[in-house]
């Protein structure tokens, strides 16, 4: 008895690949303007910062001020940093290395550029610094109850000698005036005179009482 025959399972097609169409031209169109708007964005910006350079100028090394710097202080680290800044902004004289070590004879404020004329000679202390052109220093004994001073204020040197020897005349006197106070110590004041009445006032000190009076040129 022949077998049974199976049945055949049902013919099928050839299968194809599922493929998404490509389109080079227009993918590459889109890169290229991509790039396009790409350039011209950072030429626009080199153009914006080529004609703030032309504005300014070149930069140049600068030393400004960290904090603020009295006359009579000396430069400290870090009271003074290097910035670079457009040369148009830097006025003249301005310092471009270090500046520590030196003595300010003039106020310094945080920010500003730190200009040659503003500080001392290197090797000068800071009470000769701050000497105006043309004074010298003479210091003043000062003591108890004396006239609270400080560096900045101007007085007036009064002598004052026994009566009996002033001759009939007034007792006290002017021996220097518009002294321009330039340190306070623990017992003397120095004060800045011309050479004039830095020899009236070293006589007086060794002649009678010498009184400091308080000017209203004083700061």
């Amino acid at each position: 008895m022949p077998a049974p025959s199976l049945p055949r399972p049902p013919l099928r097609g050839p299968t194809r690949a599922l493929r998404l169409p490509r389109r080079p031209i227009p993918f590459w169109l889109a890169a290229v303007a991509l790039a396009l708007l790409t350039g011209l964005g950072v030429a626009r910006l080199v153009g914006h910062a080529s004609a703030e350079a032309a504005r300014w100028g070149d930069v140049r090394p600068t030393a400004v001020a960290t904090v603020d710097l009295e006359a009579g202080a000396t430069v400290g680290p870090g009271d003074v940093e290097i910035e670079h800044r457009p040369a148009a902004l830097v006025p003249d004289g301005a310092l471009d290395g270090p500046a520590e070590g030196r003595v300010v004879t003039a106020t310094v404020h945080r920010g500003e550029p730190v200009l040659a004329a503003r500080l001392a000679p290197a090797g000068l202390s800071p009470t000769a610094a701050v000497l105006p052109a043309g004074t010298v220093g003479i210091a003043v004994p000062t003591g108890p109850g004396a006239l609270p001073l400080q560096t900045g204020d101007v007085v007036e040197a009064l002598l004052t000698v026994d009566p009996t020897a002033a001759g009939g005349g007034e007792p006290t006197f002017a021996v220097a005036r518009s002294a321009l106070v330039v340190h306070v110590g623990d017992e003397a004041v120095t004060l800045a005179v011309d050479r004039g009445d830095a020899d009236r006032l070293a006589f007086a000190l060794t002649a009678g009482v010498v009184t400091l009076v308080l000017s209203p040129g004083s700061r």
